[in-house]
């Protein structure tokens, strides 16, 4: 009887952590709309709870969340923010950019290498450029 009841509770715990994974593919799926509608500061909100589950995404949702997460800072003039998340998102994706698309890979490569710090010993990307 008690293996029985184990074993439910492991079912249970399975299905619990299936649901927790597809809620945050549709947490990211939700922030991407709002990003691509130019909605940002509803992306952030989307991506800052999303945050604590980013570990638990899949491979290629990993890349995503982080090219978004630091592509909504960028567009909300966040530049530290914004050059930490792409930096992760580049290693996460990779020398392939697994889960980019071009366009995208194409676009973080432009955004970091205007985010990069070009004082010596700095961590700090530099200023805006003045419109």
């Amino acid at each position: 009887m008690w293996w029985s009841r184990e074993r439910a509770l492991v079912a249970l715990l399975a299905l619990a952590l299936l649901g927790g994974c597809g809620a945050a593919s549709a947490e990211l799926r939700r922030a991407e709309q709002s990003y691509e509608q130019a909605r940002y500061e509803n992306a952030l909100s989307w991506l800052a709870d999303l945050e604590p589950n980013a570990p638990s995404l899949r491979h290629d949702e990993r890349a995503r969340y982080f090219y978004v997460r630091g592509m909504t800072e960028y567009r909300l003039g966040h530049r530290p923010e914004a050059l930490h998340y792409l930096a992760v998102a580049r290693e996460v994706a990779g020398q392939d950019g697994d889960g980019l698309r071009e366009e995208q890979r194409d676009l973080m490569s432009r955004t970091l290498a205007e985010l990069m710090p070009t004082e010596p010993l700095s961590h700090q990307p530099p200023p805006a450029p003045a419109d």
